[in-house]
């Protein structure tokens, strides 16, 4: 569903109860900001939410005043509300790291999200899916980027961003291939011996979205070692390295990692 135009100045607000001091009034009341479980219990539910340590543990309801706790449904979380929270964030912290030294100065302890956290969100894949549906998101993409580029400006490179080969998912043929742990493995044992098999589960995968082959990133990256091999062909490692890039587009920070312990 389209954003409505007047959410992120909601969300401005919001932030500013929260952070910022007002000097002409009370600060005796302030909003308190989103815990780090509410929002994971937005995700948890979507392809994003495997990579949280929490993602076992049960979420407890949200009080609302001191009232009944409310039930949420959010078993398919929108595109529109997991922009929103991503905005929240980035504003959240941009806000606060502005106003340090007034909320120090008034022994105002607040709140902060760690850099751990925001990595196990899927923030540049939906900043993309922001820019590519601009008509409805065009509000939000803008101070996204913007927002992104000042606190995260490793995933807002530029060679990223102009390769139509890692982003090009609409102009990609989708075809319908059952990809699975055993499978892939499979294509890799015998990748100096067979390369012909391990470029079809490569080309099998790139013919899908990021977000489809993000739950065998953790199997394709446990051979990298394999393909870095004397005798594997040139053009299966030129293969292997644009998935990678595809992968990469969802979860940065989460493939990093892997690739390092592989």
């Amino acid at each position: 569903a389209p954003l409505h135009p007047v959410m992120p100045a909601l969300v401005e607000v919001y932030v500013n109860s929260i952070l910022v001091i007002n000097n002409k009034g009370s600060n005796e009341y302030f909003n308190q900001p989103i815990t780090e479980e509410e929002i994971k219990r937005v995700f948890k539910n979507s392809i994003f939410g495997v990579n949280f340590d929490t993602q076992n543990k049960s979420f407890t309801p949200m009080e609302v005043d001191g009232e009944s706790s409310v039930e949420i449904n959010i078993e398919k979380p929108t595109l529109a509300s997991q922009l929103l929270l991503i905005y929240y964030l980035l504003l959240y912290e941009d806000v606060r790291l502005a106003n340090t030294a007034t909320l120090i100065a008034n022994g105002r302890k607040t709140k902060s999200y760690s850099t751990a956290f925001l990595s196990e969100l899927p923030i540049k894949y939906l900043l993309h899916q922001a820019q590519k549906d601009q008509m409805s998101y065009g509000g939000l993409f803008s101070p996204l980027l913007r927002l992104l580029a000042t606190h995260f400006p490793q995933l807002s490179l530029v060679d990223d961003w102009m390769d139509d080969q890692v982003f090009g998912d609409s102009c990609r043929h989708q075809t319908e291939v059952n990809l699975t742990e055993a499978s892939i493995s499979d294509g890799f044992d015998n990748i100096e011996n067979n390369p012909y098999k391990t470029g079809k589960i490569l080309k099998d995968m790139l013919s899908k979205n990021p977000t489809e082959i993000w739950p065998h990133a953790e199997v394709f990256v446990r051979h990298v070692k394999r393909v870095l091999g004397e005798n594997v062909p040139r053009h299966i490692q030129e293969m292997y390295r644009e998935v990678w890039l595809r992968l990469n587009t969802v979860l940065p920070r989460c493939l990093w990692i892997m690739t390092i312990n592989a």
